[in-house]
């Protein structure tokens, strides 16, 4: 495993080793000391290193896009990124392979490589501890990407807050970055009073990865929406309103293997995914979060086997060795 960043966590039960790179020059420098049957290059709004990878080809490289930029961002967002989306276009054409986490690519018109829907999926059941469900209350939990800034629509979690806490139900945040805990906190006083904010909004640190299932384990209902008016919308200044329509997040397996019923804005594919077994609802509004989680049973989260990492991974090896 190769990484840029500083390790927040123990890898080693997944990988026999890991070393730090600087840049793409020298993670290009290190990976070529390895003959591996091929190179799987994650990004997420940065594709230097697998434009690399993939102009110089050390080996086989599959391009794995945690986020697809071309076609799903408004203009104020690709003129920030447009040398990066260049990028972006570039591996989707040239890479050998494509790893796609949801359906997003087929949104690109162009003739790609070969490549295979591989999802986020679920662990073993009995990799992570489940904690018994709080019963002291309604508890919901929203994981990820936070727009902290109170004026966005994309900032749905103080308006969110608002509304639940009034009706006193709990609400726990965990934000993708730390910096952004402080901020959160902060804000929030200008939409709750400190009294509901002590009771019922719940800004958390930070969590592992590792850790992540367990923690929020105890809670019963997870939320997967976008802004304050829960779908993409016109106004946000991010996404286009198809983002949704192929969109299939990380955080519908953590909730699912956690044992949450999500709630969420109406995705085309996470709405299959979660129907289709049972797992979810569709939300209309930030009220109708209230409504539903106060009166939808919270029952047992259906897990089926098709859904895990287990059953998954021999088609992930095949796809590696049928590459050209």
């Amino acid at each position: 495993m190769l990484h840029r960043n500083n390790l927040s966590f123990d890898l080693s039960e997944s990988f026999d080793e890991t070393k730090k790179f600087e840049n793409e020059f020298d993670a290009l420098q290190i990976a070529s000391e390895y003959t591996p049957v091929v190179y799987h290059i994650f990004s997420n709004y940065n594709f230097e290193v697998a434009y690399t990878f993939i102009k110089y080809k050390p080996g086989k490289v599959v391009f794995d896009n945690y986020d697809l930029l071309t076609g799903m961002v408004k203009e104020v967002i690709s003129n920030r990124y447009k040398q990066q989306i260049a990028l972006e276009q570039y591996c989707y054409l040239n890479a050998n392979g494509l790893c796609c986490r949801d359906l997003r690519v087929q949104y690109l018109k162009e003739n790609l490589p070969p490549k295979i829907l591989f999802s986020e999926y679920c662990w073993p059941k009995e990799k992570f501890k489940k904690h018994a469900k709080l019963t002291d209350g309604i508890h919901v939990v929203y994981v990820g990407s936070i727009e902290f800034d109170p004026k966005s629509v994309e900032a749905f979690q103080y308006d969110l807050g608002a509304i639940l806490s009034a009706q006193q139900v709990h609400l726990h945040i965990y934000p993708s970055h730390q910096h952004i805990v402080e901020e959160m906190q902060q804000n929030m006083k200008a939409f709750v009073t400190q009294e509901l904010i002590d009771k019922y909004v719940h800004i958390h640190n930070v969590v592992s990865p590792l850790e992540l299932i367990s923690e929020i384990s105890r809670y019963q209902y997870g939320l997967i929406i976008s802004t304050t008016q829960v779908d993409f919308v016109d106004e946000g200044i991010t996404y286009f309103h198809h983002m949704g329509d192929g969109l299939l997040p990380s955080k519908l397996f953590d909730y699912m293997e956690a044992g949450l019923f999500t709630l969420t804005q109406n995705a085309r594919f996470i709405r299959f995914v979660l129907e289709r077994y049972g797992n979810g609802k569709v939300v209309t509004s930030l009220e109708d979060i209230a409504e539903q989680c106060k009166h939808t049973p919270q029952t047992k989260i259906n897990l089926p086997e098709s859904l895990t990492l287990k059953y998954n991974s021999k088609r992930l090896v095949d796809f590696y060795l049928d590459l050209k």
